[in-house]
């Protein structure tokens, strides 16, 4: 698709309150859907405007080989930490996990009323931001303060009759938590995602000092460097930084098939 829906373009930059390029790319990926390109843009980390709502708690849980994250964002940290909002994300929870929804619309309109409660309780905008749901024989999940949260889905790279170790999978995310990794490893970058952070290396490399070939060559130890940065298999394994993330999967039979991460800020 290479037409841009100039409507949405409008109302993706209202709610992002982000450029016109990256929205339109946003869009262009993923077939003019609004809410699919709002998701694509927060899995880039852009920041997401949403009415000052600048707190918020994540929560996640395992239950009969599936794994669910819940995001609710709150206008203040006193909100956030009240136990009936983490009582509410834990009955979120249980309903995504039990229904194994898809949409985020069906979440929000099951607890509407709930919603509006919470809202005239505290006298504050609440707002279920986001969730997500692996499903899979090998799950994992960690949680950080209810400020930062992972869920992941792994197999075996070798089909054999060992069983994965769990205290294994869950060291990976834990390292995904602390690291922040945007991928899974190069080939899962998409090319125009490739192209924006080439071309911001480039402008911000000046030449001074250094002749053309030398020059080039330390962008491209950069764009190689920074590729890597933002790829769960590259980055330094938190807990044995002699290791990549890849050197520790391949030693321990794990591939990871996909992963989500939320953060409130």
């Amino acid at each position: 698709m290479n037409k841009i829906n100039i409507s949405l373009l409008k109302k993706l930059r209202k709610k992002t309150q982000l450029s016109i390029d990256k929205c339109k790319k946003a869009l262009l990926l993923n077939d003019n859907n609004l809410e699919k390109s709002i998701k694509y843009l927060k899995n880039l980390n852009y920041y997401i405007n949403d009415n000052n709502l600048k707190y918020g708690l994540i929560s996640n849980k395992i239950k009969s080989k599936k794994a669910a994250m819940i995001k609710i964002n709150c206008k203040t940290d006193f909100t956030t930490l009240n136990k009936e909002i983490i009582n509410f994300s834990d009955l979120i929870l249980n309903f995504i996990l039990k229904n194994n929804i898809l949409y985020l619309e069906e979440i929000k309109k099951k607890f509407h009323k709930k919603i509006n409660f919470l809202k005239n309780k505290f006298n504050e905008n609440i707002k279920i931001k986001d969730f997500c749901l692996l499903k899979g024989k090998y799950i994992n999940n960690y949680l950080h303060n209810y400020k930062i949260g992972t869920i992941i889905l792994v197999e075996k790279i070798n089909k054999n009759n060992i069983k994965l170790d769990n205290k294994k999978i869950k060291k990976i995310s834990m390292h995904i938590t602390a690291s922040n990794p945007n991928f899974i490893s190069i080939n899962d970058i998409p090319d125009i995602i490739k192209y924006d952070l080439i071309n911001n290396i480039k402008k911000k490399k000046i030449i001074n000092n250094y002749n053309e070939i030398e020059n080039k060559k330390k962008i491209q130890k950069k764009i190689k460097l920074k590729l890597k940065e933002i790829t769960l298999y590259h980055q330094q394994f938190i807990f044995n930084t002699k290791l990549t993330v890849n050197n520790y999967l391949k030693k321990n039979n794990i591939l990871v098939k996909k992963f989500y991460r939320f953060q409130v800020k």
